[in-house]
C-alpha cells in the first residue's frame, strides 16, 4: 500500500495545531470531519469545519 500525500495534508495539520484534542480527516465523500470522544462534526470545506468547531466550542463544549 502506498501513502499518498495531497494538498489536504497541510490543512489537516493546521486544524490539528489549532484545535487540541481533536482528530481530523477528509473522507472519500469529500467531507472534512473532526472527532473528539463522542463529538463528531463534518463540513464540505476546512473553513466551514473551523467555523463549526468555533461555534461548537463557544456553545460550551470545551471537553
Amino acid at each position: 500500500m502506498r501513502h499518498m500525500v495531497g494538498p489536504a495534508d497541510g490543512r489537516l495539520q493546521e486544524l490539528a495545531a489549532d484545535y487540541s484534542g481533536w482528530r481530523f480527516g477528509l473522507g472519500g465523500s469529500g467531507h472534512w470531519w473532526a472527532v473528539r470522544g463522542n463529538e463528531f462534526l463534518r463540513a464540505l470545506s476546512p473553513e466551514e469545519l473551523k467555523s463549526r468547531l468555533d461555534e461548537h466550542l463557544a456553545a460550551g463544549h470545551e471537553g
